[in-house]
This record gives structure tokens, C-alpha cells and sequence, in this order.
């Protein structure tokens, strides 16, 4: 989703104060870890405590606002970068910088329910989705049909 650089930064600004924002879901690219209407609450974090699995708040050079899945770091022109990728996409996000990171995931709220990111399943689900990643054509195809029985 496109956002204004002045909703990035009020974004970032409730982010450094609070610790932590909650955003609604939209988009299919994380399901069925996330769906369109979950509500993500997203935390302020150290580069340290990010690994591989865990789901990012960024935005990227286009000024878009995304959530995906961390896979690995990558080096570039010297630099370190973040490879995410969303757990439905078939390729892996351009790659982001340290200034481009807003937050990590903690929890999903889906119909009252809370399903933070240590739970077992959410533990699971990442380790499947990255050491599978042919899981992503399945589930982009499963969702191509469904979208197209709703027209």
C-alpha cells in the first residue's frame, strides 16, 4: 500500500514513542499466516533480536508500507541489507536497508483471537513457508482460484 512520506514518519514518530503500533492487514501476500482484517502489532526493535522468520515492518524505496517475512542478509556495495520475502510471493522483495526498517511483528489479532509470534504455530509456519518455498506457488495458486470464483 502506497503511503505518503509524512504518514511514514508519523508512522515512525507514534513507533519511537509508544514502542509499538497496531495496523490492519491487507493484501494476501502473508496468508494464511496473515489475512486481509487481522490487526498486526508491530514493536519497535534492535538488529539484533532480528532472525530469520520473523516478519518485518518496512517501507520501501517506492514508499510503499509492507510487512514480509526476514529470509537473510545480503551484502551490498559493502552495506548490509535485509532479503524479506512475503510467504505467498514467488520472488524475494528488493532488497532493504536498516533505515527502511520500522518494526518487527509481535502479534496478530484475527476475531478477538491473539496469536503472538513465539506461539508454537507461528514458530512453525515460518520454519515451513522458508525451508519450503515451493509452499508459496501452492498457496499463490490456491489463491489466483479463490479470487477468481469471487468475480
Amino acid at each position: 500500500m502506497l503511503f505518503p512520506k509524512e504518514s511514514i514518519q508519523l508512522l515512525t514518530r507514534v513507533m519511537a514513542k509508544n514502542g509499538w503500533i497496531e495496523l490492519p492487514a491487507r493484501g494476501t501476500s502473508m496468508y494464511p499466516f496473515i489475512k486481509k482484517g487481522d490487526i498486526c502489532r508491530f514493536s519497535v526493535t534492535s538488529t539484533e533480536s532480528i532472525k530469520k522468520g520473523d516478519v518485518l515492518l518496512f517501507r520501501t524505496l517506492g514508499g510503499n508500507l509492507v510487512a514480509h517475512r526476514f529470509c537473510r542478509m545480503v551484502t551490498r556495495n559493502q552495506q548490509l541489507y535485509y532479503l524479506c520475502k512475503g510467504d505467498t510471493n514467488l520472488k524475494h522483495d528488493e532488497a532493504i536497508g536498516l533505515d527502511q526498517l520500522i518494526g518487527k511483528l509481535t502479534w496478530i489479532e484475527r476475531k478477538r483471537r491473539i496469536i503472538h509470534t513465539t506461539d508454537l504455530y507461528a514458530h512453525v509456519w515460518g520454519r515451513i513457508i522458508l525451508t519450503f518455498p515451493m509452499i508459496a506457488l501452492l498457496l499463490r495458486f490456491y489463491l489466483n482460484r479463490k479470487e477468481s470464483f469471487q468475480v
